[in-house]
């Protein structure tokens, strides 16, 4: 139903990713459960059966609990733009000192298979690296340009809104 056409375990975990935040129940906009925990369940299957068909040693330890358990660790965030880039996890102010007032809760986060959260100082942003990551060489790069050479998914987390 969800993942008819998917053929790698990539476009999977890229779907995934942005069903969680339109079927969510906290985030789609009516009663959506019964819809989430089908989709999950259907995500669960195909990433069972995808992950044994690639070439990729560390594809065959794919779990989807992992995975899932690993994107509800930012639940806790609010006004902040999540972005996945290649094998990093950015985090970008949607409202502006949303990530300063949120710190704490930024550092706190532990996503299995990351580094801690660290502060990327030029960028004025927080990332996750993967573990065992060290940096060899500082870049220039914008997180944009960083974007367009390993691609990413972006998501909002819940908004907080005031009556002007």
């Amino acid at each position: 139903m969800y993942f008819n056409n998917i053929t790698t375990l990539e476009e999977a975990k890229d779907l995934f990713k942005s069903l969680c935040k339109e079927l969510h129940p906290d985030t789609s906009g009516y009663d959506s459960q019964a819809d989430f925990v089908a989709m999950h369940s259907e995500f669960k299957t195909i990433t069972n059966e995808l992950k044994f068909k690639t070439n990729f040693e560390a594809d065959k330890d794919f779990d989807a609990d992992k995975f899932y358990n690993a994107l509800k660790q930012f639940d806790v965030l609010r006004d902040i733009q999540i972005s996945f880039v290649g094998c990093f996890i950015w985090l970008e102010d949607l409202k502006a000192g949303a990530m300063y007032q949120q710190k704490e809760l930024i550092k706190a986060i532990k996503v299995e298979g990351y580094n801690t959260a660290r502060w990327a100082n030029k960028k004025k942003m927080w990332y996750f690296s993967s573990e065992g990551y060290s940096q060899k060489f500082k870049s220039n790069k914008t997180l944009d340009q960083i974007k367009q050479t390993y691609g990413s998914n972006e998501f909002k987390t819940k908004q907080t809104y005031s009556i002007a």
